[in-house]
Formats: structure tokens, sequence, C-alpha cells
């Protein structure tokens, strides 16, 4: 009896360690992809809003490049009606970002009262991958 006890003990202590490995390790593989993640996207848009001003509309904000060299980098800046109908792109273009800066932008003035919302495209050019 007692031997069948010890055993019903060691697989549960088996399959609680096991856990424990998994845990870890589903850990360190995320840790692992942000941690390259981080590395392969060196520019961000670091805010972004829309202004009003004079009856127009701009969008406007900062970005950032931390990477370690002078990148260029295009923002597509994507505009969008109440319905969330397309109305238009802008491209903002920023051929020598030098390591560790922060520049404003501020896209062209547009009428106020058509734009409703916007999102940010950062192209910083083709991939290795040539897409």
């Amino acid at each position: 009896m007692a031997q069948g006890r010890r055993a019903a003990t060691d697989g549960k202590r088996h399959r609680g360690r096991a856990r424990w490995l998994i845990l870890a390790g589903a850990v360190v593989f995320c840790a692992g992809v942000l941690f390259l993640l981080f590395q392969t996207e060196p520019v961000e848009v670091t805010q972004s809003h829309l202004e009003l001003g004079g009856g127009q509309v701009f969008i406007a904000g900062r970005v950032h490049n931390r990477g370690d060299v002078t990148r260029a980098v295009k923002l597509e800046l994507h505009y969008y009606d109440r319905e969330g109908h397309a109305l238009g792109l802008d491209t903002l273009s920023f051929d020598n970002l030098p390591p560790g800066a922060t520049q404003s932008f501020r896209g062209p003035a547009h009428e106020a009262g058509t734009i409703a919302d916007y999102s940010i495209y950062l192209n910083e050019g083709r991939n290795p991958y040539g897409n």
C-alpha cells in the first residue's frame, strides 16, 4: 500500500515540475519575441493627434528613432470619415533621422469637419524578403 502512495505522489510531483518547466519555457519564449520585435522596429511614432485650427485639420505628432543608425522612414497618414470610409492619404518623409532623435511632424492641412479619424503607417522600405 505504501508503494502505491509513493508512486502516486511521485507522479503528481513529476507533472507539477513539467508544468513549471513548460511555463518557464513559455515566458522565456515570449520575452525573446518581444526583445526581437523591439530590435526590428527601431523607429516608432511616439505621439499623434488631430489638430484643429483656422477651419483646417492636421495630423501632428512625434517620431522617434530608437536605433543606433540613421534611418530613412516615411509616414503614411490615412484619413477616415465618421463612418470609417477612407478619404485619402498623405506621405511625410524623414530622410535622415539620426539615432536617438525625436522629430515632430505635421501633415498637410485638410478642411475641418470632413476627417473624423486617422491611422499612421510607418514605412521603412522593403524588408530583407523583398516586400
